[in-house]
């Protein structure tokens, strides 16, 4: 499968098609021409975002981790639960917005450790899980369109990564199959590759997963 290099590069480029694709569509419907500028910026930022910081491969590449510095170990219980390159982590639509959720929850979870080791100490602390989640549910009601334009933005800059994967894996399992005859040895081994895996993408409950090649 694509490397990490290469990934990064498929997020970026094609953030350069998705953006401008975009803002022409909103900008040739007269009701939504005011919002074009905003949400192909917003959609350019978290499609990058998601795929280079939020990337799929948060489930088992311990450099992606690093890209967080010390709040990598945020991302250790989702990589311990998350299967590995399965539906729950390479998905096209749930996936990403599960992690974004996942980082907010995490988020959540930290300031109430913080809160409590304050109070136990006798320490008085404003209540910041209270502040974030308050601040963060009124962004997402008064703002409904930044809000879809940053989703659709995650969704599409994972679904770079997944889908590239899947060409890759699948499709050079079908080239190998279509134009390298098998050795006799390797006859079953050859027939047992003959289905691309795709149904991960879609499946939750697909055993198929992208594998190496």
């Amino acid at each position: 499968m694509p490397n990490r290099s290469v990934h990064d590069f498929l997020t970026v480029a094609s953030s350069v098609i998705v953006s401008p694709i975009t803002y022409s569509v909103l900008y040739s419907t007269q009701e939504l021409r005011e919002w074009a500028p905003v949400v192909a910026a917003l959609v350019f930022v978290s499609h990058n975002v998601s795929g280079i910081l939020f990337s799929p491969d948060l489930d088992m590449d311990t450099h992606i981790h690093k890209r967080w510095g010390m709040f990598y170990v945020l991302w250790i219980p989702y990589q311990m639960v998350i299967p590995h390159r399965h539906f729950w982590s390479h998905g096209l639509v749930i996936p990403p917005l599960l992690r974004l959720g996942y980082f907010f929850w995490m988020i959540l979870l930290c300031l109430y450790v913080i809160e409590t080791i304050a109070a136990y100490f006798g320490v008085h602390v404003p209540a910041l899980q209270q502040t974030v989640t308050q601040g963060v549910l009124s962004l997402v009601i008064q703002n409904p369109v930044h809000t879809v334009s940053i989703a659709a933005g995650f969704v599409t800059g994972a679904a770079v990564h997944s889908i590239a994967d899947w060409l890759v894996s699948g499709g050079t399992k079908l080239l190998r199959m279509l134009f390298i005859p098998p050795t006799r040895g390797m006859q079953k081994k050859a027939m047992a590759q003959q289905t691309v895996p795709s149904r991960w993408l879609f499946d939750p409950f697909s055993s198929d997963s992208p594998h190496h090649v």
